[in-house]
């Protein structure tokens, strides 16, 4: 038998959290372009330009402009 807590916890999805380009802003809708080349548009129109953290389709705050690499394992 499963701990009950966890069986609970698996019934509330966990807030998505992304960082993207800034491409565009209009009308309260912001353009932004994933590290994959994927666009999606989220709520918010505070940040014009540079990397932003999104959680749940929303603009949450800008975000360091860091390098990555990918590791395939």
């Amino acid at each position: 038998m499963s701990n009950i807590y966890e069986r609970l916890n698996q019934l509330n999805p966990r807030p998505q959290r992304a960082v993207a380009t800034v491409v565009s802003v209009a009308n309260g809708m912001t353009t932004m372009q994933h590290a994959d080349g994927s666009y999606q548009s989220v709520l918010g129109d505070r940040f014009v330009s540079g990397q932003v953290y999104i959680v749940d389709g929303q603009v949450q705050g800008s975000a360091a402009n860091l390098r990555y690499s990918e590791i395939e394992v």
